[in-house]
């Protein structure tokens, strides 16, 4: 049996080292798509909140308080305040796209994928410690 947690700080961990990493590498194609035209009022997108990348069809709670940010063609993460974690479990279970997958899912942490698209993909894991919120989303060649 997968330990959600332990999956999801893996996830989490490599995301951002892998987004850290310097070098010559080619941007990944992970740019923000098209928006959604018709947003529900409870929501917004990563474009809204001044994000450059990450899937544009994935849509976030509209009331997120971000504490600190990283967006790179390959990852964008978000942190947040421990009082957004039920709000983060309960979205990413429950209004994920069309197409895209949770994982698994226990406690305050999740694990979900987008659709292949062009032998690629994103994952995204979120997750809650007593100190913090985060939700990191990796381009993921395949």
């Amino acid at each position: 049996m997968i330990d959600v947690r332990a999956a999801v700080a893996v996830l989490a961990c490599a995301g951002l080292l892998a987004g850290c990493q310097g070098g010559t590498e080619p941007a990944a194609t992970g740019t923000v798509p098209s928006i959604p035209s018709s947003i529900p009022a409870d929501s917004t997108t990563l474009a809204h909140r001044g994000f450059v990348h990450g899937p544009g069809e994935l849509l976030l709670p509209a009331g997120l308080s971000i504490t600190s940010r990283i967006d790179q063609p390959n990852v964008v993460t978000l942190t947040m305040p421990t009082t957004d974690g039920d709000v983060l479990e309960q979205w990413f279970t429950t209004r994920l796209p069309d197409g895209w997958v949770v994982e698994a899912a226990r406690g305050s942490s999740v694990l979900f994928h987008g659709p292949d698209s062009d032998h690629s993909r994103w994952e995204g894991a979120a997750t809650c410690s007593e100190q913090t919120c985060a939700l990191a989303l990796r381009h993921q060649r395949r």
